[in-house]
């Protein structure tokens, strides 16, 4: 096969599969947004299995290895792109051809399986429901690790499906710094007796989604190539860079997880919208990595979002809309938005506790995958870690170890994405305050994000999956991952909020 056969097959595939995903994507949001009859469910599953296998058999067919391996014998002729988009087509068709089929099928079964036990156990309350399954799931987890290989740690492999290039070491690193410098802080916080008046009532849902188009407005995500739904919990769904749909729920009595619900997705859709149409051929208009993309949404929701600048433009708003806000000022809505309080459910999290969250899942997962625990005793050690590290036990097991979906689906290396691309995030906005100039809190009051977003744009989102996540840090930072920019971060905001006498932006 010559080397330009070699581009005109994969090129050819790329562009098969990406039909085949855009009709997936669809039925996903009709599914999810529009709502469909139940009676539906069947032949819908059976169009999405059909869908979904047709796209590999057809990315995996033996021709598409020739390709690959045609283009990487030429590997010193190709562009940039074309180097990018061959990396990843054959990093994708080896990890999968790891497999042995009917030990895939299997998997597949078991999990389907397992997440709807899943939900029964935790309503019940019931570890012994679960545990079979876990322990089925973490041997093919381990077993996956040999599979796909890996250098020095097992659990390098299974990271590398979420967060390429992230191994232990580097984790470790991570999670080391949050001990010692955030667990100490949270802890001088709660005994500090600081609390944060809290934002409690109800409040009109109608009230609340006349909120919704100055908080797009504001963080720069384009409704004229996007809208915005409402489901139970919420995503970003992408078609294609002209058409990146983000969703949000309005609770009665929790106004806060509306508003920053639509800010965080509207990070990740600003991402997908500023991806360069230049790199859609070669199926590289994607995001880096898990955490990459996630360090856009926690950039936009946190560090912007819960920002002060940012309570000082929201307040008017609110007072607006709603009397509870009628004799509140800046500093008030500030600390309400930062309250910081040890909790148990990782999806209610506050700012400065969220990693921990993580950093629980992440010492379990790989002493799991390390062979060093049983499944059989989650339930204790997961509360040992949270009272470790945020001093409280659950009561039950639905606030404890079984509260997330991910095991039950053998997602098994995900979580530590979460915290690493919110340290991405805390990195890159260092870069955007110090190196390139940029005065964040005059953009804000202004309500413009635009030189923000642009140095976004240009730096990360353009790049779309052509570098590696560290090598796209870099690139954009002048430094590949430092987690001490995200320590400094949550240490400067949070003393500055409940441990000094005066409140600082």
């Amino acid at each position: 096969m010559t080397k330009q056969a070699a581009l005109d097959l994969l090129l050819g595939k790329i562009k098969e599969s990406k039909s085949f995903h855009l009709a997936l994507a669809l039925i996903h949001w009709d599914a999810m947004v529009t709502g469909v009859p139940t009676k539906s469910y069947a032949a819908r599953g059976a169009a999405e299995g059909w869908l979904s296998m047709e796209t590999f058999k057809r990315m995996m067919a033996p021709e598409t290895l020739e390709a690959i391996e045609t283009l990487e014998a030429h590997d010193s002729e190709l562009t940039e792109t074309e180097r990018a988009m061959t990396r990843i087509a054959g990093r994708t068709y080896r990890k999968a051809k790891a497999i042995p089929p009917e030990e895939l099928g299997a998997f597949r079964a078991l999990v389907s399986e397992s997440n709807q036990v899943w939900e029964k156990a935790r309503e019940k309350r019931d570890y012994e429901m679960m545990l079979p399954y876990y322990e089925k799931i973490v041997t093919y987890q381990r077993k996956l690790c040999d599979l796909y290989g890996y250098e020095k740690h097992p659990y390098d492999a299974l990271l590398d499906d979420y967060e390429i290039g992230a191994n232990v070491e580097m984790l470790d690193g991570f999670f080391a710094a949050l001990r010692k410098e955030i667990v100490p802080l949270l802890k001088d916080i709660t005994n500090s007796g600081g609390e944060a008046e809290e934002i409690t009532g109800k409040f009109a849902i109608e009230k609340q989604k006349e909120l919704m188009p100055w908080l797009t407005d504001f963080t720069g995500y384009d409704r004229t190539r996007g809208k915005v739904g409402e489901v139970e919990h919420p995503f970003c769904l992408t078609i294609n860079r002209n058409d990146v749909r983000i969703t949000t729920k309005y609770h009665e009595d929790n106004l806060l997880s509306s508003i920053y619900s639509i800010i965080h997705e509207c990070g990740h859709g600003i991402y997908e919208q500023n991806m360069s149409e230049e790199l859609e051929p070669y199926a590289l208009a994607d995001c880096a990595s898990m955490g990459m993309h996630e360090s856009q949404s926690r950039l936009y929701e946190n560090m912007i979002g819960r920002s002060r600048t940012f309570a000082e433009r929201l307040l008017p708003n609110l007072q607006e809309k709603f009397d509870f806000f009628k004799n509140w000022d800046t500093d008030t809505l500030y600390r309400a938005v930062n309250i910081a309080r040890p909790s148990l459910i990782r999806i209610e999290a506050d700012e400065l506790t969220y990693s921990l969250h993580i950093m629980v899942r992440y010492e379990l997962e790989k002493s799991l995958i390390e062979g060093n625990i049983k499944a059989a005793n989650l339930p204790t050690l997961w509360a040992d870690k949270y009272e470790e590290f945020l001093g409280i036990r659950p009561q039950n097991l639905a606030e404890g170890v079984l509260q997330d979906v991910h095991w039950s689906a053998g997602l098994f290396g995900y979580f530590p994405s979460y915290a690493v691309g919110t340290a991405y995030g805390a990195q890159m906005m260092n870069t955007i305050r110090t190196k390139a100039g940029i005065d964040v809190d005059a953009a804000i009051k202004k309500e413009d994000l635009t030189p923000i977003t642009n140095w976004l744009r240009e730096n990360i989102h353009s790049q779309g999956s052509i570098h590696l996540p560290n090598d796209l840090l870099k690139r954009a930072t002048g430094e590949t991952f430092n987690p001490q920019y995200y320590v400094n971060y949550l240490k400067e905001k949070f003393t500055g909020i409940y441990l000094k006498s005066t409140v600082n932006s």
